[in-house]
């Protein structure tokens, strides 16, 4: 009998604990949700993403929906991935990753593109110095978003080869445009043209054996690298 009064007494004794622990948890008034802490952010604005994030101010902080709210957050156009944390007593923080702009779309308006391909925001004055990527049709980037991004991402590939492989800068292109019978064409700031067609890497390839033996983009040219075999310079 004492045996079992003591294990009685030992289970009596756990879940008074746990009821305490819990009502701590859930009940108490000093672990109410109270401040959100947001850091990471710097084009997202934070009044929005407080927003977005729905925290009702009162509730339990461990009852808090955080992945609700992260799923808010990431809806904003310059997030692209966001993580939270509790901190006790009352605080929950919200750590943004924003995305980064490298080159702009031409649609009805500029267009924000980041390194995935991804249209996130409409351009603003202090966001236009990248490449403009043009010729995409506005019915196909709804018609067939994905079709969209790829060829998107496949511009994005091209001028990054083009200057990774074929000696050309940031500062020297001007924009990109697509054209569904010709492929891509490269426009310099000069007014040099460099025509790769549908695919790119080894004919930016190409592009940097000609500048290797003598061709100078600084001068105005017309670069033809959409034959598989060879290149045409022209002068412009």
């Amino acid at each position: 009998m004492l045996r079992y009064a003591r294990i009685t007494a030992a289970i009596v004794g756990t879940l008074a604990l746990l009821g305490a622990v819990g009502w701590l948890a859930v009940g108490s008034p000093w672990l109410r949700y109270q401040r959100l802490d947001i850091v990471g952010n710097d084009r997202a604005d934070g009044v929005q993403l407080r927003h977005l994030a729905r925290l009702p101010e009162g509730e339990a902080l461990v009852l808090l929906d955080l992945r609700g709210a992260l799923a808010g957050v990431e809806r904003h156009p310059w997030v692209k991935r966001a993580t939270a944390s509790r901190r006790f007593p009352n605080a929950v923080v919200i750590e943004v990753v924003e995305r980064t702009p490298v080159a702009l779309v031409q649609l009805e308006g500029l267009y924000l593109v980041d390194e995935e391909g991804t249209l996130f925001a409409r351009a603003s004055g202090g966001d236009l110095d990248h490449p403009i990527l043009s010729g995409l049709d506005p019915a196909l980037l709804t018609a067939q978003p994905e079709l969209s991004r790829r060829l998107v991402r496949a511009g994005l590939d091209w001028l990054a080869a083009a200057q990774a492989q074929g000696g050309l800068a940031e500062a020297d292109i001007s924009a990109l445009h697509f054209d569904a019978k010709t492929g891509y064409t490269l426009y310099l700031r000069n007014g040099g043209e460099v025509l790769v067609g549908f695919t790119g890497n080894e004919r930016v390839a190409r592009l940097s054996m000609l500048t290797a033996r003598g061709l100078d983009l600084r001068t105005p040219h017309r670069v033809d690298l959409a034959s598989d075999r060879v290149a045409v310079v022209t002068p412009l």
